[in-house]
């Protein structure tokens, strides 16, 4: 009878101790900040890649057609800027939002209980928005530092050849300078990371180039 007894006891104790352990390894990693960390420094470092090599295109693209007035191509790298922010917030919103959102109910069916008001369920949104505001933001910034040469044309400190000039260069050392950081994350080589995006960047201005005279 007693050992009879102590069997679902036991069963229903460890179900209860092994609920508890997930819970705790669950909320360890919820507030390990080096996932929100990773997560982030990866979408910014992907956006902010494929926002230079995009400015750079409407850059080369503008010479390459004869744009000579610094406020119109200022207008485009803004309006570039804009998208980038939008476009880098709400796709990563909705997708870090929709992943984080499954996460909680894959919990709350463990638990047996709602956790949208909780702690855990505020922590998930803000790690979402955090992300998607580092996706959006980082990116439209470094790709307006692409604009300073075309804003010191406008006041008469450089000419638009000049301009232009700096500009590109400008955007091929931002792409060398996140090759080498990619290469310092992976341990691989600092430099042949640069020199793939270099590479890239260089390749993008030749074709460009080639699109706009022919």
């Amino acid at each position: 009878m007693d050992e009879g007894s102590e069997g679902p006891a036991s069963k229903m104790l460890g179900k209860l101790i092994g609920l508890i352990r997930s819970m705790d390894d669950y909320l360890h990693s919820l507030l390990d900040l080096e996932d929100l960390k990773e997560i982030s420094r990866r979408y910014v470092v992907t956006n902010s890649f494929d926002s230079v090599l995009m400015i750079l295109g409407v850059i080369v693209g503008s010479y390459s057609t004869g744009v000579s007035e610094p406020s119109v191509i200022v207008g485009l790298i803004s309006a570039g800027a804009l998208s980038i922010l939008l476009s880098g917030f709400i796709g990563t919103y909705i997708s870090e939002r929709a992943e984080r959102e499954l996460r909680i109910r894959e919990l709350e069916r463990a638990v047996l209980m709602e956790l949208d008001e909780t702690l855990i369920g505020k922590l998930e949104r803000g790690k979402a928005f955090i992300i998607a505001f580092m996706s959006g933001g980082v990116p439209s910034l470094v790709v307006m530092l692409l604009s300073i040469p075309f804003q010191l044309c406008r006041y008469g400190f450089l000419n638009i050849e000049h301009s232009y000039l700096s500009s590109v260069a400008e955007a091929l050392i931002l792409l060398s300078v996140m090759g080498a950081y990619l290469g310092s994350l992976s341990g691989g080589s600092k430099l042949a990371y640069a020199l793939t995006t270099l590479g890239a960047g260089i390749l993008l201005v030749v074709v460009a180039t080639w699109l706009g005279v022919a």
